[in-house]
């Protein structure tokens, strides 16, 4: 189950960069980060209110509500282009505008803190604290194992005071709010993610709605849809 949940979220990564559900605090407000890689800095926002969070960039969007995660993809692009240079292997004959959707159990979350050597656990660490944009913080360290069995994880500064009790989104099922961490490559690269400003304020409800027109397919379909994708492209690269 590990694995499948970490295939997931770093399967959002891959097409577009890309927090979280809420236990029993009532934080509405928004909540900037600063995010540092190769001397540059962009500036995301993450936008809560109670148990969903709304994260945005030009390139895509995603939307927690509860324990559900939903992350519209256009792969309309990619099969174009693959069928016109007649690669294309799949009997899907939609546009391409599709909504993923996961749902996590408490059995999934119960199992990312079961110490392991493949995959992915957290390990939260007590007594130690700091504050970052005016929030207190606490520790945890994100045991991560490549191909050879090494933990190649990190530390992560989180909140379990608001936000979405569980991140879906940055860190798949730390149980909090990650404010700051360091993710660094197996070249040697970093990227920092630190929280910048956590800001109580109203929000619309027309800011935790997804585009229209995406439709939701069975996961074994979506499956085959992404399979089709990667070997087609993998052949055009032959």
């Amino acid at each position: 189950m590990k694995n499948r949940i970490k295939l997931v979220a770093f399967a959002i990564f891959a097409f577009a960069f890309t927090t979280t559900v809420l236990a029993q605090n009532k934080f509405i407000g928004t909540v900037k980060y600063s995010i540092e890689a190769a001397g540059k800095t962009e500036e995301l926002t993450l936008k809560v209110y109670e148990n969903n969070a709304m994260f945005k960039t030009e390139a895509s969007q995603v939307l927690v509500k509860g324990r559900k995660l939903y992350t519209p993809q256009d792969f309309s692009q990619y099969i174009s282009f693959l069928k016109t240079n007649d690669v294309w292997d799949s009997p899907y004959e939609g546009d391409g505008k599709i909504l993923i959707k996961q749902e996590l159990e408490q059995k999934d979350i119960d199992s990312l803190t079961i110490p392991c050597t493949e995959g992915f656990y957290f390990e939260y660490i007590d007594g130690e604290t700091k504050e970052i944009a005016g929030q207190k913080a606490k520790k945890a360290r994100y045991h991560l194992f490549n191909d050879e069995g090494e933990d190649k994880g990190f530390e992560v500064w989180y909140t379990d005071e608001i936000g979405p009790e569980y991140d879906l989104i940055l860190l798949m099922g730390l149980k909090g709010l990650p404010l700051e961490f360091v993710i660094t490559s197996e070249d040697g690269s970093s990227v920092t993610y630190k929280a910048t400003e956590i800001k109580k304020e109203r929000l619309k409800d027309a800011e935790f709605l997804l585009p229209a027109g995406y439709a939701e397919l069975p996961e074994e379909e979506l499956k085959g849809i992404i399979q089709a994708i990667q070997e087609g492209m993998e052949l055009l690269d032959m």
